[in-house]
């Protein structure tokens, strides 16, 4: 048996012998592979460039900037450092949410604000403009060069591909035909509106727009920001849509609505946020062109949120006001001259860029034939942000609100309108913009699937302390206590001493509860 034995074991190492070289060449082979497909992946992605021309189908070239946070595979910055998770779905706008058709323009539902954001987009997500206009699919290409680095990255944004539709002037951006109405230009398509122009001022030079549906839970939403945060002040207006015959009257009684021609509907790729906030820009543009030689009609920001937000218009004049010395670098990107001393494009913003996502398990994932490119500009929370006078001067009075093409995620389309204008987004130095209430992770969960229960939730306490935004106002009441916040600050140890008793009692009583 002892020779057999050893025949065998001979037999063995010649096969491996014969066999291991042709292992190893085979790896080495299929490694030499990869980096050629990697290399000519990168080469097919790298598109041709050529200035904007509006009308056309073509896009810009290359931009190059240094920023050595942009990690396309980080989800969202998470203040002093570049957090993570690629949450995908602007779902819910801030991390997770669930979209809640409640015309407030921001229907992102997770609520987490450590978590801080993620990477789809605030708002609904409206499809592409049911005008006769056409949007083109090519893709714009930036270089990002990491600091210190040799390394570059290209993130291809869909920003400067233009839309176009023949029938349409897209020079003529503004038409005012009255005092209170005209037209404007939006994405090829021309829109109708109703505003008192001669009425869109504020004494503190910030106008604010808050997306609110014409019928439904907005009219009640109405009422209790105008007899809350903005009571007694000038420059508050909501932005409604839908048939004129529905809001004819309170627009005569109250002034302070902005009205646009298109069907008021937040229904997945139906959406009519962007053009909301697109036209809001664009009237307050036409309304300096009528009186913005008289000092009163002077701003230095538009303020956007929502109808369930409470914003604290003193604190955000304050930001606005406080020197930016020392400010954190997230404020702005790093390596960029403007990091921290603008305020161009404030709010929770997204300061890395985040890949599209299409796969059908995201709530709300983007049709290729609505947005061709791989990734999304940065771009800020619809739940609370601003633009600058400068912003707005380029992104109407240049033509891009006109001739940008159509996305249906509102805070992604003024990301693109940001980057269009070389504008970048900054996070506020004095407060912050709260987009989320709930935390735990129930809560969660519901929003992700729709769940609408509330019975066993405890909210957190309502305390506006260190804040410009609290999104996710929940009722009339809530928006109250809020309000009463701001007023004596001390009284959130009175908001929050009622939470502490509620949660108390049920814990006694051995009842599940989530906050």
């Amino acid at each position: 048996m002892l020779p057999t034995t050893t025949t065998s074991k001979r037999s063995h190492s010649y096969l491996l012998y014969l066999f291991l070289p042709i292992i190893v060449c085979s790896f080495l082979a299929m490694k030499q592979y990869s980096m050629f497909d990697s290399t000519l992946q990168m080469f097919s992605k790298e598109q041709n460039a050529v200035p904007v021309e509006f009308g056309s189908s073509k896009t810009a070239g290359n931009l190059d900037y240094f920023d050595e946070d942009d990690d396309p595979k980080a989800e969202t910055p998470n203040n002093a450092a570049a957090s993570t998770s690629l949450k995908a779905s602007e779902t819910a706008v801030d991390n997770t949410s669930t979209h809640v058709d409640d015309g407030d323009g921001d229907d992102n539902d997770d609520d987490d604000d450590d978590d801080e954001q993620d990477s789809k987009t605030d708002e609904t997500s409206p499809s592409l403009s049911s005008s006769s206009s056409s949007s083109t699919a090519t893709t714009s290409s930036y270089e990002v060069q990491s600091s210190g680095s040799s390394s570059q990255r290209k993130f291809h944004t869909g920003s400067f591909a233009n839309c176009t539709n023949s029938s349409i002037d897209a020079t003529n951006t503004t038409s005012v035909t009255s005092e209170d109405a005209g037209t404007i230009t939006v994405s090829c398509e021309q829109i109708s509106f109703r505003a008192n122009l001669a009425s869109i001022h504020s004494p503190q030079r910030i106008i604010t727009g808050i997306l609110s549906s014409a019928s439904g839970e907005g009219p009640s939403r109405r009422n209790i920001i105008r007899q809350t945060w903005a009571k007694e002040r000038q420059g508050i207006f909501f932005l409604v849509a839908g048939p004129w015959k529905d809001i004819a009257e309170e627009y005569a009684e109250k002034k302070d609505l902005i009205w646009i021609d298109q069907e008021e509907v937040y229904n997945g790729e139906q959406s009519v946020l962007t053009l909301k906030t697109y036209s809001f820009f664009a009237i307050v543009y036409a309304a300096m062109q009528e009186h913005g030689t008289k000092e009163e009609f002077d701003y230095t920001h538009l303020f956007k949120t929502d109808d369930d937000s409470y914003f604290n218009v003193d604190a955000f004049y304050t930001e606005l006001h406080t020197s930016d010395e020392g400010v954190d670098i997230y404020k702005g990107r790093k390596g960029s001259e403007g990091a921290g001393k603008d305020h161009d494009f404030v709010g929770q913003c997204q300061l890395l860029h985040h890949e599209v996502h299409r796969e059908a398990e995201y709530k709300w994932p983007l049709r290729i034939e609505t947005y061709p490119e791989q990734w999304f500009p940065r771009y800020c929370q619809g739940a609370g942000f601003a633009v600058s006078k400068k912003f707005v001067d380029r992104a109407v009075g240049e033509g891009h609100v006109a001739n940008i093409r159509f996305m249906p995620f509102e805070d992604v389309a003024v990301g693109m309108l940001a980057e269009r204008c070389n504008i970048d987004p900054q996070w506020p130095s004095t407060a912050t913009i709260k987009v989320f209430r709930y935390q735990s992770a129930e809560v969660k969960k519901r929003t992700s699937i729709g769940d609408k229960r509330t019975d066993d939730l405890v909210a957190p306490a309502a305390c506006m302390t260190n804040k410009i935004v609290q999104h996710r106002i929940i009722d009339d009441f809530d928006m109250e206590e809020h309000h009463k916040s701001v007023l004596d600050p001390s009284y959130c140890n009175i908001t929050k001493a009622k939470r502490e008793k509620i949660i108390n009692e049920k814990n006694e009583q051995g009842v599940a509860w989530f906050g």
